[in-house]
């Protein structure tokens, strides 16, 4: 029986705040992602983005 190739992606994600914020609930992120395998990068505002976009790159392949 044969298996299939293991695949492997890797994402770096580094969080910067935004702004001068006093309340950890108020602060604003920018969110870099690296997809490590293409070098691909985006800058993205939310978790929900950043979630959109490893997905994506998931489904590439």
């Amino acid at each position: 029986m044969a298996l299939e190739p293991h695949i492997v992606s890797s994402f770096v994600l580094r969080f910067s705040s935004v702004g001068e914020e006093e309340q950890p609930e108020d602060r604003r992120w920018r969110i870099r992602i690296t997809h490590v395998q293409d070098q691909d990068e985006i800058v993205v505002g939310t978790m929900q983005e950043a979630f959109d976009y490893i997905e994506q790159a998931l489904r590439k392949g």
